[in-house]
């Protein structure tokens, strides 16, 4: 059974995506990713970096719009109680989750486990968008419901009556960086992937591990790494490169 969520009913929502077993990531009621608890252990509250869905509508490759995938922040605004500096309440929240980003007003939270579905509308931008995720849930069959993976489809609607080209982006940060992160960029049975692995430990290691974002699109254009920065260079260069012309330019590091 589907029910439906707006507004302030949507602020507690977390959707775990992922196979059965496996761990999983929350999908929460306005969109962002959060509690990525895929690393052997309990991780509530926690993030990814800058994990995030985006969109953006083009016409004769003029950029109209730019959004997040996902609607405002729900309150309380003051921050978290966190060790690292600049951080913690009258901080404000943390940059991770998109709120200081260009994003939609509304979303509309449909949910019915295995699936859920977020349709996002705003006045501003030049059509609909909507984000679906889903578990790899099937009554019977344990060993494919295992599998250890979160899919994502990812939609939009043209509702202005003249032609717009919309593009979508995923950004993962790889989760291994401290232990030799590599990002390494592929293609594979129709597939289009992005690595993140990393190079410092054994694979016996229980630290040890590795984590690849696909998409089946025709039309792809891809960035390994984001710019290594200080502050937060990484996503406002990230922005700029997303929102400056119809494809990514790519960027690699040593």
């Amino acid at each position: 059974m589907e029910k439906i969520y707006r507004g302030s009913k949507t602020r507690e929502i977390n959707f775990p995506i992922g196979g059965i077993g496996t761990g999983c990531i929350g999908l929460a009621g306005n969109g962002r990713l959060q509690d990525w608890e895929i690393f052997n252990r309990p991780n509530k509250g926690s993030f990814n970096g800058n994990s995030l869905f985006a969109i953006k509508a083009e016409r004769g490759g003029r950029l109209l719009d730019a959004r997040m995938l996902q609607s405002d922040l729900p309150p309380p605004y003051m921050g978290t109680y966190r060790k690292e500096p600049y951080s913690g309440f009258g901080h404000g929240p943390d940059r991770q989750t998109m709120a200081g980003m260009p994003h939609f007003e509304d979303a509309a939270f449909h949910g019915g486990y295995p699936v859920a579905r977020l349709a996002f509308r705003d006045g501003a931008f030049p059509g609909r968008a909507a984000l679906t995720a889903f578990n790899p849930f099937i009554p019977g069959n344990d060993v494919d419901s295992g599998i250890p993976a979160a899919f994502f489809e990812a939609e939009a609607e043209n509702t202005t009556g003249q032609p717009l080209e919309y593009t979508f982006c995923l950004a993962v940060a790889n989760p291994f960086k401290e232990s030799g992160g590599i990002n390494a960029y592929a293609e594979m049975g129709g597939l289009k992937t992005i690595r993140l692995s990393q190079d410092a430990l054994p694979a016996d290691d229980p630290a040890y591990g590795d984590m690849t974002i696909a998409t089946d699109a025709a039309d792809v254009s891809h960035q390994a790494y984001w710019y290594r920065g200080g502050w937060f260079d990484d996503l406002a260069v990230f922005w700029k490169d997303f929102t400056a012309g119809s494809r990514l330019p790519g960027r690699s590091y040593g």
